[in-house]
């Protein structure tokens, strides 16, 4: 059978309780659409098709917030399911709302009450991706929840204060999806004109019912890779390292290889750097091929941006998920990059302690650890990937998400004392204690071998974000590690054979396989002779 991660077995469970048979209560309220159907509000400048398409230069204007046209609309009079006051507003556009209330308890219960029969779509999260009106009058959606406080992202990204009340509609923010989309903002702006039909921007992740067997690769163009971490169909995949330029290099490979697939779409989602990775793309000529998702310019805050990330990979998903259920297609996307999550899930925990003190949260999520509702904010973008079956489509989408790790300090000669590990556990000072009775020095680089943490702030730091990045592997279907001392050594692409694997076919009770037959047949025992070489390191030859 088809192996699911705990986290995504746990939501899926989840999801599929909360249909009932229950009538939706909001009848009145409609989906909001997108204007793919007035493309005449569209300037005739900012509208890019296939055979147009101009340089990277040139196109981050189209990106930029006030060149965009709106692509959320209310239908009739259109009425909130739900109020709440702003709390925090981060210039930029996101704000944090508190809407904890007896009549938001009953609306949640309604909401989860409504099914796919109605034009109200009904998520994992409750109010997650739902449509919203801040009291400037822009709208924008829910991009996450921790009760009693959701956090709306608006339109309008040059707010600088806003307070007052907020609207939440029980109808999904959606963007409009067709073939001739090529550069768009973190709304699917500009909106095409001849659109086959709109998606949820945060659609819930599918169900057991929706998907079938992943049992096809997805080839990378990258042999080590294809060999030892290889990619399914409708898989997700981690790619994790310290340098990010070799994670876009693999990924762009991977992209030129999945692009010439026929009735296969190519999606990559840009939340920083977008001016560098763009020039990139043109360069590797990619643009001819792929979908762009870009992090729109000019806005202020490190919290907005986050905000603006997170949209930015929940658009690249729904994109995807159109092409692979309306269209029958097979997708991959690729999220340059998960970082910008973690920045906006500590800050909603900051504004959780601010408001209601330190109680509020539980002490993973203080400390910088993962809790099970943290593992529930980031599975509903890794679990987004999906072998669809034929009632569903009968596409795919195919996830490669980057996450980046703090480079490792040149502190390797750095020599400590014994008083530097005061604060550790006994176990650590007994063992510090022998290195120091043997004479060998506590360098860096020898309590790493040991395992013995390194008393430094930056190697705090790093224990947290490896911590942080443990956790993301529980949540996914497979890593692709590169390593920092691999790429110091001159290896391109620096694969780690020991921390490089997929999940997918893992056990012999399970037909689910992600690499290719061919080269499973050629590359048998390939894993263990790339450790047995690594473990010769530093032998003589004789």
């Amino acid at each position: 059978m088809y192996r699911f991660s705990p986290a995504r077995f746990i939501l899926l469970q989840k999801q599929n309780n909360m249909r009932v048979s229950k009538p939706a209560v909001f009848s009145n309220v409609f989906l909001a659409q997108l204007y793919h159907s007035q493309a005449w509000l569209v300037p005739q400048s900012c509208r890019v098709a296939r055979d147009s398409r101009r340089s990277a230069t040139s196109l981050a204007a189209l990106i930029a917030p006030d060149t965009a046209t709106s692509s959320f609309s209310i239908e009739g009079e259109g009425e909130s399911v739900v109020e709440g006051t702003i709390v925090s507003y981060f210039a930029g556009g996101l704000a944090a709302v508190k809407v904890g209330n007896d009549s938001f308890l009953s609306t949640i219960a309604d909401l989860k009450g409504q099914t796919d029969k109605s034009k109200t779509q009904t998520t994992g999260d409750d109010l997650l991706g739902r449509l919203a009106k801040l009291p400037c009058g822009t709208l924008g959606v829910v991009i996450a929840q921790r009760p009693p406080l959701v956090f709306v992202y608006g339109r309008d990204t040059s707010v600088e204060k806003i307070d007052g009340t907020v609207e939440i509609f029980g109808t999904m923010a959606e963007i409009s999806v067709s073939d001739e989309m090529s550069i768009v903002n973190a709304l699917g702006e500009p909106a095409p004109s001849n659109s086959w039909g709109n998606h949820a921007i945060f659609s819930p992740i599918p169900k057991v019912s929706d998907i079938a067997l992943i049992n096809a690769p997805r080839l990378t163009g990258t042999t080590i890779v294809d060999v030892l971490a290889p990619i399914g169909k409708g898989q997700n995949m981690l790619i994790v390292g310290s340098d990010v330029t070799q994670m876009r290099d693999l990924s762009f490979n991977f992209l030129k290889t999945q692009s010439g697939v026929e009735n296969t779409k190519c999606i990559y989602a840009i939340t920083q750097d977008c001016a560098a990775v763009m020039e990139k793309l043109e360069k590797d000529g990619l643009l001819e091929s792929v979908i762009v998702v870009a992090a729109r310019d000019g806005i202020e805050s490190e919290t907005a941006k986050a905000a603006e990330a997170i949209t930015v990979a929940s658009t690249a998903c729904a994109i995807a998920e159109s092409f692979a259920k309306d269209r029958g297609q097979d997708a991959v996307v690729v999220v340059d990059n998960l970082d910008y999550h973690k920045q906006l899930w500590d800050e909603t925990t900051r504004i959780l302690v601010d408001i209601y003190g330190v109680d509020a949260v539980v002490a993973a999520d203080r400390d910088g650890g993962a809790s099970s509702e943290m593992r529930a904010f980031y599975s509903t973008l890794i679990q987004r990937a999906a072998n669809y079956n034929e009632k569903q489509g009968g596409g795919s989408v195919t996830l490669a998400i980057m996450t980046t790790m703090p480079k490792e300090k040149a502190d390797d000669d750095t020599i400590f004392n014994p008083e530097d590990f005061a604060l550790a556990g006994d176990r650590i000072k007994t063992r510090i204690e022998t290195l120091v009775s043997k004479n060998i020095p506590l360098t860096a680089a020898t309590l790493r071998k040991i395992q013995i943490p390194v008393p430094s702030a930056s190697e705090g730091k790093r224990r947290l974000a490896l911590q942080h990045v443990e956790d993301l592997i529980s949540m996914s279907d497979g890593q692709i590690w590169l390593d920092e001392k691999l790429i110091q050594a001159g290896r391109s692409p620096p694969l780690d054979p020991k921390r490089s694997i997929t999940r997918i076919g893992v056990g012999a009770d399970t037909e689910s396989r992600a690499d290719a037959p061919a080269i499973r047949r050629i590359v048998e025992g390939v894993r263990l002779e790339l450790q047995q070489a690594a473990s010769m390191d530093g032998a003589e030859l004789t």
